[in-house]
């Protein structure tokens, strides 16, 4: 299984913006709050990727960022 590039760029932003203060309360908090959701590839080797499910959701429903 692997992450989504998507997924990694959302973790090295909510890690540059919020990491590194005393209890990490936010860091956590938006941590806890992400909500992923297991793909399977049709093509190639049909791997599971995770990708943010708010992004699965837009490309289901047609809509582009």
């Amino acid at each position: 299984m692997k992450l989504h590039s998507s997924v990694v760029e959302k973790l090295l932003y909510l890690f540059e913006n919020y990491g590194g203060h005393g209890t990490h309360a936010k860091l956590r908090g938006f941590l806890d709050g992400i909500d992923l959701t297991p793909y399977e590839k049709k093509t190639g080797d049909q791997e599971v990727i995770l990708v943010l499910t708010e992004d699965f959701v837009k490309q289901l429903s047609g809509n582009k960022k």
